[in-house]
């Protein structure tokens, strides 16, 4: 289990940021797009369960602290960008 000041691993994932659907493939994120800034991933189990969101926009809002605090909030599941993508299309409060 990692905790406060270990190295977080290198990764390499697909993306889902908001809900336009891209020309193509989703974009990728990697461990070098936020090179000096501190990273907080959580997890969440599958989408479209009932408690998920509350987590996830617990977060939302409180992301200008955040931000503040140069630290960026990345969550992550086993379900596929699609499944993302769709998820956040369902629901007007993960759309943002």
């Amino acid at each position: 289990m990692l905790t406060i000041g270990d190295k977080f691993p290198a990764f390499d994932l697909k993306a889902i940021s908001n809900t336009d659907l891209p020309d193509g493939d989703f974009p990728r994120l990697t461990d070098q797009d936020f090179s000096g800034k501190w990273k907080l991933v959580f997890f969440w189990p599958k989408d479209f369960t009932f408690i998920c969101p509350t987590e996830i926009l617990a977060f939302d809002a409180l992301a200008d602290e955040f931000t503040d605090r140069d630290c960026v909030v990345l969550g992550a599941s086993t379900d596929t960008d699609f499944v993302h993508f769709a998820w956040r299309k369902s629901r007007e409060d993960l759309a943002r």
